[in-house]
């Protein structure tokens, strides 16, 4: 019997088959290919925004820089508590501009400033960063006393009390009563509640008590800068000055049983003060008051009233350039029950005059302290508001997502 084979099968019909696949091919490379044109793009978009996010940074840095060299003193000067100064937009080359908006963050102290600056590039693609730096108030008196070149006190006592807490009270005063000398100090048969030191030497003569730290040759403090006369000129002839006879000649002088009574809130400038016998300068409606003086102030005689007992109401500023340097930098100042104050005369020989208490701060170039008189630091000084501003360091910061 004869085998029977199976035919066979025919092949599929591979007719068309390398078209499909050249376009699939050819698809895929187009999409990788677009794929790589867009992270191209994408990547430079990226580059651009971080090359034009950093120029804004710059942009901003320059108008903190731009608003720290020409800070608008008056009307910062003019800001209450938190208020704002917006300065508006400033330009610079290449297409930049800046805003800077000065608020003021303090509690009515010494003063604190908070310097926002957005910078931008202009055009479509223009970045933006916005930055933050502080300026300050520069504390004054951190101390009780400080003498530029020589601290003499001889008898008295010196603590310290805060007037922002309680009135002055011997039995609760403090141990803040600091004294500092940039030269030689004395010390001769006095006490203080607080530390001494001196870039020179200190003279302990007859037992005196310091009841912290005595410390000779220590780095010198950096000396204080002597403010310039407020301009304009001396005070004008107002109601209460006409009263005791000024004419606007500079010279304050009152005589025995006159008084004169400040206007709160007020800044006097005279060339020099004299008081004699039962003169009185009084604040019978509180404070501040701040006395510039040119020249020299004399209180012979006379009283301050200051009845708030706040130290930080009442200030005495040496100003300028004394008219005669040979005269003028002398000052005497008597004390007594109300004699809340602070005096500074970085450049100026003071005289603390008389057995009567002193409440309050004295910095001068030469400070002379003798006699029964009692010398009350007040420690609300050191936060009062300053002539003086600085640039905080460490306070430059960039605010997120800029």
């Amino acid at each position: 019997m004869n085998a029977v084979r199976s035919a066979p099968e025919p092949r599929g019909n591979r007719d068309g088959f390398v078209l499909p696949t050249v376009v699939f091919a050819v698809a895929i490379m187009s999409i990788v290919v677009v794929a790589s044109v867009t992270t191209s793009q994408d990547e430079r978009r990226a580059s651009r925004a971080v090359r034009e996010s950093t120029l804004a940074m710059y942009t901003a840095e320059a108008g903190l820089r731009q608003t720290y060299g020409n800070w608008p003193v008056a009307p910062v000067k003019a800001l209450n508590p938190g208020d704002s100064l917006d300065l508006g937009w400033q330009n610079l080359p290449n297409n930049e501009r800046y805003r800077a908006v000065i608020h003021r963050v303090d509690g009515g102290g010494l003063q604190e400033y908070n310097v926002i600056v957005q910078g931008r590039r202009t055009g479509p693609n223009g970045g933006i960063s916005t930055i933050i730096g502080v300026v300050g108030g520069l504390p004054l008196f951190s101390r009780a006393v400080f003498g530029q070149s020589n601290v003499w006190i001889q008898n008295p006592t010196l603590d310290s009390f805060d007037s922002g807490v309680s009135d002055y009270n011997a039995l609760t005063a403090g141990n803040g009563a600091d004294v500092f000398s940039n030269g030689t100090m004395t010390l001769q048969k006095t006490t203080i509640k607080g530390n001494v030191g001196a870039a020179g030497t200190i003279t302990l003569n007859n037992s005196p008590v310091v009841t912290g730290t005595t410390t000779q040759n220590a780095p010198a403090e950096t000396p204080y800068d002597t403010p310039p006369c407020p301009g304009g000129g001396y005070s004008p002839v107002t109601p209460e000055l006409a009263a005791v006879g000024y004419t606007g000649n500079g010279v304050l002088s009152l005589a025995s049983g006159q008084t004169l009574n400040l206007t709160a809130g007020k800044q006097y400038f005279f060339r020099s003060v004299v008081m004699t016998g039962t003169s009185k300068l009084a604040l019978p409606a509180g404070g501040p008051v701040t006395f510039m003086v040119q020249d020299s102030i004399f209180m012979a005689g006379g009283s301050l009233a200051n009845t708030s007992h706040k130290a930080t109401d009442l200030s005495f500023m040496a100003c300028g350039t004394p008219n005669d340097a040979t005269k003028g930098n002398y000052w005497g100042i008597t004390g007594g029950a109300d004699a809340y104050f602070s005096a500074y005369a970085p450049n100026n020989v003071v005289y603390a005059l008389g057995n009567s208490a002193f409440y309050g701060a004295v910095i001068s170039s030469v400070f002379y302290m003798q006699g029964s008189a009692q010398f009350h630091y007040d420690q609300a000084l050191a936060r009062a508001p300053s002539p003086f501003l600085r640039v905080q360091k460490a306070t430059w910061g960039q605010f997120p997502g800029n």
